[in-house]
């Protein structure tokens, strides 16, 4: 029986290639199955809901591009959007999974070109527009629709090949725009590489417990029949020897305290197990993306109150958007976990922090955005995580961002506790005044909410 320590698995427990995070022995075959067996729903409903903005999109075309509109409808709504639907439909067929990563990529490419295409017969300067949309491509190709690290990383490299031949050979766009474009849509594959890796390490890794787990059982069962046959043949050794009521009585009670004995410990290694137990990551924290989006909406309002440069507000709306990335290297247990979590879990939600910092600081953003997401739990006093900063070695737009999330999370539902509501949130920020919190950041926050009549959206 196999017990899974304190720490998590790392890729040598698990014989995982660090570069291509495959298993380097048989659980490969059955964790594609596995994989793919539990994800195709959500990759039918992210295909469909790509096929759908896909075509949605075509309203920019009318406003950007009227006179052109007839030609763009033509390769939206004749070429990509029928493709899309008849790969769509192809997932059902019995065989899809096995060139599943394949037909994603080929047709996520042919979404790019479709886009590409259509910045070149654009007038300037609105072909750029369609850039963000691009971008969109981008977000799909790493994260929803299911495409594991290799495929997605090189799905995402060849649109950007396609990108800069259309851009220096077809469009003869300006060397310092292709510079400014290849830098956002490299930032953005790293960061999608980030994020493609990190949800099949964490799916392969919730697979590999889940299979100690399984294994555990098995054994656990066959304990369990083992001990059965152990007490059936003592009892009726007990019976043979006839050597009183009270010693049979007394012989079965020691029996009957070794059966508790056993059945304790087997439920501690069960225990243990579950601790362990990371649930695959086919569905992430439901919280995350509506709390991040809430967080900023706050804290670009609290900013709004400041002398800031637009440079400033454009760093502290990243940030906050961003904010949480770290928790993708939380197990989805302790992300939705109803009640109190113990300090073991807690370590782990606040290394949050210290792992978006990671993801992010080879990334070369205009502003330190990793340092502002490493900071965004420090608190004034020092008793913030993870590095106990104190006052003004807090960034500005920390303070912001820490300030918008305290109101956010208190008047939110949680799956360990429901909404406290805004009043709460904000007798929590008074109270902690100058303590916690930034005076003037919770002086404007409270106005915004009481006077001038701020409310989430």
């Amino acid at each position: 029986m196999v017990n899974i320590k304190d720490k998590l698995p790392r890729f040598k427990d698990m014989n995982l290639n660090i570069i291509t995070l495959k298993f380097r022995n048989s659980s490969e075959d059955e964790f594609i199955i596995d994989y793919y067996k539990k994800s195709i729903y959500q990759v039918r409903v992210s295909f469909f809901l790509a096929i759908f903005l896909y075509g949605f999109f075509g309203l920019l075309d009318i406003n950007l591009a009227p006179d052109l509109r007839n030609l763009m409808w033509l390769i939206r709504f004749s070429v990509i959007v029928p493709i899309g639907f008849l790969v769509l439909v192809t997932s059902y067929a019995r065989d899809f999974d096995k060139y599943r990563d394949t037909t994603m990529s080929f047709t996520m490419i042919l979404f790019s070109l479709g886009i590409l295409l259509m910045t070149i017969i654009a007038p300037k300067p609105v072909d750029f527009t369609y850039y963000s949309v691009l971008m969109v491509t981008f977000v799909f190709v790493y994260t929803f629709i299911g495409i594991r690290f290799i495929s997605a990383t090189l799905t995402g490299f060849i649109i950007l090949l396609c990108y800069e031949f259309i851009a220096i050979f077809i469009t003869k766009t300006p060397p310092s725009i292709i510079i400014k474009n290849s830098i956002i849509f490299i930032s953005t594959n790293l960061v999608g590489m980030f994020a493609s890796y990190s949800i099949e390490f964490y799916s392969r890794r919730d697979f590999f417990i889940a299979k100690i787990l399984e294994n555990n059982q098995e054994e656990m069962v066959k304990l369990n029949v083992e001990l059965g046959e152990k007490i059936k043949v003592q009892t009726t050794e007990l019976v043979k020897t006839n050597k009183g009521l009270i010693k049979e009585i007394d012989y079965r009670e020691r029996v009957e305290q070794e059966l508790l004995s056993i059945n304790t410990k087997l439920n501690k290694l069960l225990n243990d197990t579950v601790t362990g137990l990371v649930s695959a990551i086919e569905y992430r924290d439901p919280y995350t993306a509506g709390h991040q989006r809430r967080v900023t909406q706050l804290a670009v309002a609290i900013a709004g109150k400041l002398d800031l440069t637009p440079d400033q507000m454009d760093w502290i709306r990243i940030a906050a958007m961003i904010h949480d990335i770290g928790k993708i290297n939380i197990p989805i247990e302790i992300l939705s976990k109803p009640g109190h979590i113990n300090r073991y879990e807690l370590e782990i939600m606040q290394n949050h922090p210290q792992a978006g910092y990671d993801i992010l600081k080879e990334i070369d953003f205009p502003w330190p955005i990793a340092k502002t997401i490493l900071q965004h739990h420090e608190r004034l006093d020092g008793s913030g995580y993870p590095n106990g900063l104190k006052g003004n070695d807090i960034l500005l737009e920390a303070r912001i961002i820490y300030v918008a999330d305290v109101v956010e999370a208190m008047s939110s539902h949680r799956p360990y506790r429901p909404a406290m509501g805004i009043q709460k949130a904000l007798e929590e920020l008074e109270d902690n005044k100058g303590i916690l919190y930034d005076d003037n950041l919770v002086d404007i926050c409270v106005k915004l909410f009481k006077e001038e009549g701020f409310q989430f959206k």
